[in-house]
């Protein structure tokens, strides 16, 4: 097998803790399944005792991605296919938490909800907590507009969401920031008159009243079920120690999605501080930070902490030098000529993507198949939308042998771009969250709701009727 040099140090080892810091396309998935077979195939692991190598991803889709690929490494030695467990964090939680007695639910019974789930019940806790201080909601308002008061509902659900999971990454209940806030013991979720902390009153009363429902159903949600889990190995050391007897060696892949309670939840699991723990990520990459807790600081200061033996998967086939060298420039202009110095120190961390060597098995395509053009749009629903659409559907039907992915910040915007597809009559898959005839449907339901409440309202009226006719 013809590995690359960095591939190959990797490969070296043995024991302890290891930061693996990847660029895109320089073959993690790969790399790391090579990695578990190696220490099953060297005896690291007494598989024939039951021992296995622990692998850690964030997706259900990857778990199977990672037994087809550990399995041929180990077919290809002609080894039992067996020494070897991947899980997702959602898995290896309720793995813990149905090990012992001490889980909330008592082991089997456990329920753990799904986001569809969760958000019902922190819907409901919203619902609940506006309707009983509607003045104190209200006040955050500069004036009482059906619009207003559903933009502002929105909002206070998304940040309520995001409270709750940063409250329990950092593991505080809300009668614990309760009585931060108070200075005395108590569930009273009415800020004093003219209080400065009023929003996070607000926001902690849901969380309380959210926490509450669940408790009263006996059920966790995700965030629940990690801290759960942690908790247990942190207090049961008896529990810990079974578990890294079961798995003496923990490979994380994709690090730098990895949340604080997470990551104490896979250190309390491997030991500290000379546990067998391999942590792959890149730390370049943070495209979950914007709607989890996660943030890729968190791996590089894992990357950077002394007894941690840090090495580089730099090379990508992936793109041509021309692109690379695009990408390795706007890095080193952000790490040294970015204006604000908060953005210079911690968002990236100064690691060139390289191309691969002469005789990879992934060569870089040639720069004369590459271009880079960067092109200002004055609008974006009048030309930026539609002029990515036309292209789009242009390329695919040119190089139908090629796939054209689409990448948009937010749901919402790739609805809209959708919509120039469709009038193209254009040939692709939507990955997004709801279709346009599931959002039409519900944007004429809220409509009639907020009608219904102010029906007096001639704006509340006229948008009903607008969201009646889009649907028909």
């Amino acid at each position: 097998m013809n590995l690359r040099p960095a591939q190959e140090a990797i490969l070296q080892y043995r024991q302890g803790r290891m930061a693996v810091s990847a660029v895109p396309g320089s073959g993690k998935t790969f790399t790391l399944s090579l990695l578990a077979a190696q220490l099953i195939a060297s005896g690291r692991v007494n598989a024939g005792a039951g021992q296995q190598v622990l692998i850690v991803t964030y997706l259900n889709a990857s778990v199977d991605n990672f037994k087809n690929r550990i399995r041929q490494q180990l077919q290809a030695q002609e080894l039992p296919m067996m020494g070897f467990d991947v899980r997702t964090l959602h898995s290896l939680g309720l793995e813990i938490v149905r090990s012992t007695a001490g889980g909330t639910a008592g082991g089997s019974e456990l329920v753990v909800l799904d986001e569809t789930q969760a958000n019902n019940f922190l819907n409901q806790a919203v619902h609940t907590w506006i309707d009983d201080h509607p003045h104190l909601w209200h006040a955050f308002l500069p004036d009482d507009s059906v619009q207003r008061q559903a933009r502002w509902r929105e909002t206070t659900e998304r940040t309520a969401k995001a409270y709750i999971r940063t409250a329990k990454n950092e593991r505080y209940r809300p009668e614990q920031i309760q009585q931060r806030l108070s200075h005395r013991p108590g569930n009273d979720d009415t800020p004093p008159a003219g209080d400065e902390y009023a929003l996070l009153w607000m926001l902690n009363g849901i969380y309380h009243r959210y926490q509450n429902s669940l408790l009263r159903q006996g059920a966790l949600d995700y965030d629940d079920l990690i801290w759960e889990a942690t908790d247990l190995l942190e207090t049961r050391p008896d529990l810990a120690q079974t578990l890294r007897q079961r798995w003496p060696y923990v490979l994380e892949d994709e690090a730098q999605d990895s949340v604080p309670l997470q990551e104490h939840l896979l250190n309390a699991l491997t030991g500290e501080p000379n546990g067998n723990w391999v942590r792959v990520g890149d730390p370049n990459q943070a495209i979950t930070s914007t709607f989890t807790a996660a943030h890729p600081r968190f791996f590089n200061a894992f990357c950077d902490r002394p007894g941690v033996l840090t090495r580089p998967l730099p090379n990508s086939g992936r793109c041509a030098p021309l692109i690379l060298g695009a990408a390795n420039t706007l890095l080193h202009w952000v790490c040294d000529k970015h204006p604000v110095p908060e953005v210079r120190r911690h968002t990236f961390r100064r690691q060139d993507i390289l191309p691969t060597p002469a005789g990879d098995a992934q060569p870089n395509p040639p720069d004369s198949e590459a271009s880079i053009r960067i092109k200002v749009y004055k609008h974006r629903e009048d030309e930026e939308l539609p002029d990515i659409a036309r292209l789009a559907d242009l390329y695919s039907r040119k190089f139908s042998h090629h796939t054209v992915a689409i990448l948009v910040p937010t749901n919402a915007l790739g609805h809209r771009l959708a919509d120039h597809l469709d009038e193209r009559d254009a040939d692709y898959d939507n990955l997004l969250r709801g279709g346009s005839r599931e959002r039409e449907i519900v944007a004429a339901l809220h409509a009639l709701l907020a009608l219904s409440a102010v029906p007096m309202d001639t704006r509340a009226l006229v948008q009903a009727h607008q969201s009646l006719v889009e649907v028909d």
